[in-house]
């Protein structure tokens, strides 16, 4: 970590500021590539069948209408912390984050969240644990009472229009559904995946066995796209395809792969170092809204470059263990099920935990003196 340090203490303020913004980007970006690309359209292009246009250099929206500039200020919590709670980890003493992935094209205006994971860390074990909430999920509970019955990618949207506060009033909704409490979100749009992946110099993932799906279009004259069993190096283009496809098998896989790649993001972002970090945080400027809270920014700095990537819980909420199919492909959650998971492979809630302090330095004593003789 001391070259993480370095380059830290080295940074301006502003730069400071969104360091952590640069991370989850980088980190979670990957995942909202399938939100961005609804691979269960037909995809228009210029040979019929063929593939569509690229989505991947259409700007990041934000959901307000009229559309506000950019920001990656915090945005104030409504009612103030519980005296004695960590201001960022809450009532239960860990970091829970909603990350929100918008499906948003100019072709389909709106902000259709295909992607909606919950990713929770222990600051002072490092342990985490994910899960995804598919995106074709009905019935599921708003924020106060009752639950929404379309599909679940468009509950951000309807919560906005409705509420004027769509992020406060999503993590409300998750928040009830699974009876945990959610510190923060991540809205990632899909504009800059591409450019965060070859930033890095690509991605390693590995697979328990061979993927192909013979009906994605990779150019307009080549369809068909796989990787074998084993680890296999995925530039750019192939990490934009590697989320999107899902004909070789169905969404759900496609979910798991999401989290996979999210993993090898992040591994590959620790190996190449801190001196990518000016890139990324440019990148991550025009591709994610926020409010993690930038005065804490060093200790997420710190949290997301140490989190031990091997024993991450993973999970995607899917048919038949944790949900029930109703009709036209639409599923139902077995909250209680759902809930069962998260109890046995999120890190142990520590009611009013803080974050670690760094231990003091050790000073020797000094030397006693020697009588005289």
């Amino acid at each position: 970590m001391s070259s993480v340090r370095e380059t830290w203490s080295g940074m301006g303020p502003g730069s400071r500021a969104s360091a952590i913004a640069g991370l989850l980007v980088l980190t979670l970006a990957v995942v909202a590539v399938a939100a961005a690309l609804t691979a269960t359209r037909p995809p228009p292009g210029p040979i019929a069948g063929g593939p569509s246009a690229s989505p991947a250099d259409v700007p990041l929206p934000p959901i307000q209408t009229p559309p506000p500039e950019a920001s990656l200020e915090p945005v104030p919590t409504p009612s103030p912390t519980p005296r004695g709670a960590d201001p960022l980890l809450g009532i239960d003493g860990r970091l829970t984050v909603l990350l929100l992935g918008s499906d948003y094209r100019p072709s389909h205006p709106g902000n259709r969240t295909d992607t909606i994971m919950v990713v929770s860390v222990d600051p002072t074990t490092g342990q985490s644990a994910a899960f995804s909430i598919p995106r074709d999920t009905v019935n599921f509970p708003l924020p106060k009472s009752g639950n929404y019955r379309p599909k679940v990618n468009a509950l951000l949207d309807h919560l906005e229009r409705t509420t004027g506060e769509g992020y406060l009033n999503m993590k409300r909704a998750v928040s009830r559904a699974f009876d945990i409490e959610i510190d923060r979100h991540v809205f990632i749009g899909f504009a800059g995946v591409k450019q965060l992946v070859g930033a890095v110099g690509g991605v390693d993932v590995t697979l328990d066995k061979a993927y192909h799906d013979p009906y994605y279009w990779v150019s307009s004259r080549r369809q068909g796209w796989g990787l074998p069993k084993g680890t296999s190096h995925l530039d750019a283009n192939d990490a934009l395809i590697f989320a999107r496809s899902r004909k070789g098998d169905n969404d759900f896989g496609r979910a798991r792969r999401q989290q996979l790649l999210v993993m090898a993001a992040l591994e590959k972002t620790r190996s190449v170092g801190p001196s990518k970090l000016p890139e990324l945080l440019a990148i991550a400027e025009r591709t994610v809204r926020t409010d993690l809270p930038f005065d804490r920014a060093q200790d997420l700095f710190e949290l997301f470059s140490t989190v031990d990537l091997a024993k991450t819980k993973r999970v995607v909420f899917g048919p038949r263990t944790y949900a029930t199919g109703t009709s036209l492909g639409a599923f139902a959650l077995k909250l209680d099920v759902c809930k069962t998971w998260i109890a046995k492979n999120f890190p142990p809630a520590r009611p009013l935990g803080a974050w670690p302090e760094e231990a003091p330095p050790v000073v020797s004593p000094a030397p006693s003196a020697t009588p005289a003789g």
